[in-house]
């Protein structure tokens, strides 16, 4: 009698372990997405205004610091996964004329092999499945071209990043909007390596012919992978021109993996900047996310984040409801695979059995 209640209340705790675990699991991978997406604060938009959906530091997964192996591919699958849904989901709440990328597209992108670079594209371009009719732009960041610590801004990572996403230095003009994408990361060392110094005076040059380019009946907005606090003091020069010839209403970059909204005012020019988060689980941060902004054609500005649920918790839910299931399901285990061995040797034993009979028939006869 013990025996059998002892059984049937394993079995019944078994069962109800597996159910918290399916859903567990499907409040990690599908709820929480939800849940965030019903708290996202979407403003309201208009055909005249500029909509933008502003992604920074996805850092897609490479191999050099990504464990060898099976472990290596699940951790990539994963974080291209969440990135994948995160952005489908920023799709679904908001319809942008524009998605803007503002750097650190790539974990080592400027490490890589050309082949690699080529397969995270591919990756990228699944990741960030954008559809026709809405503008790209990518700002090239110091993981994706070098440029910060000792690792070198070559002219062969600049001309591999400007093949597969466009020109590093550009304008783009977008209804009654003028976008200026900069490359700032030429000005976040204060003297460049000798590597670096052609594509530092591309951009020096940029920024003097800047003037032309420019529509004064549009109103001019920044963006670049440093926020204007980062770039060095010795690029003060290069800095206010820049800021004089664009005189931006507004600016918007990454780099810091946290969210920060930074006033300004250079020279005569005064504007806000929006330091959007990044939208990886894997940097360390809990500010997880990503922003839109809608611009009016007055030069106003809504401007709302969309926090991304945190990953890791998640994980250690996995974890602890797999290893009761695990615990609980282990007497229940033991005691099935008995069974099956003693019907494997039953049915082996009878077979022997029926053949032993034959022979003896035969030696009957």
């Amino acid at each position: 009698m013990f025996s059998k209640c002892w059984w049937y209340w394993h079995v019944c705790a078994f069962k109800i372990s597996l159910v918290l675990l399916v859903i567990v699991v499907a409040v990690g991978e599908v709820g929480c997405f939800w849940w965030a997406f019903f708290t996202w604060r979407v403003p309201d938009n208009s055909s005249d205004s500029l909509n933008l959906l502003l992604i920074s530091d996805s850092h897609i997964l490479g191999y050099k610091y990504e464990c060898p192996g099976m472990c290596g591919y699940i951790t990539r699958l994963d974080s291209d996964w969440y990135l994948k849904k995160a952005f489908s989901l920023a799709l679904t709440s908001f319809s942008p004329d524009a998605v803007i990328h503002l750097g650190d597209i790539f974990d080592e992108g400027s490490i890589g092999t050309d082949y690699q670079f080529v397969e995270y594209k591919t990756r990228h371009d699944n990741i960030f499945n954008t559809p026709d009719g809405i503008s790209r732009i990518h700002v090239a960041g110091d993981n994706d071209i070098g440029g910060e610590w000792s690792d070198s801004m070559t002219e062969q990572k600049v001309s591999r990043f400007s093949r597969h996403f466009g020109s590093i230095n550009d304008v783009i003009k977008l209804k009654t909007f003028q976008i200026v994408k900069i490359n700032s990361v030429s000005l976040l060392r204060g003297r460049p390596f000798k590597a670096e110094r052609t594509t530092y005076n591309k951009t020096l040059d940029f920024i003097e012919k800047l003037p032309s380019k420019l529509d004064k009946d549009k109103i001019s907005i920044l963006i670049g992978h440093l926020p204007v606090t980062d770039i060095s003091e010795r690029q003060a020069v290069p800095l206010r021109k820049l800021i004089n010839a664009v005189q931006p209403r507004y600016a918007f970059s990454g780099h810091l993996h946290y969210p920060a909204t930074l006033q300004h005012k250079i020279g005569s020019v005064t504007f806000t900047e929006y330091v959007v988060p990044t939208c990886s689980y894997r940097m360390g941060t809990n500010m997880i996310g990503a922003a839109i902004a809608v611009l009016g054609v007055d030069g106003s500005i809504q401007y709302s984040a969309l926090p991304l649920p945190r990953r890791y918790p998640f994980f250690g839910a996995y974890l602890v409801t797999l290893c009761i299931c695990l615990v609980l399901g282990l007497p229940w285990l033991m005691s099935l695979m008995i069974f099956i061995v003693r019907l494997l040797r039953n049915r082996l034993t009878g077979r022997k059995c029926c053949l032993l009979i034959l022979k003896l028939k035969e030696c009957g006869k």
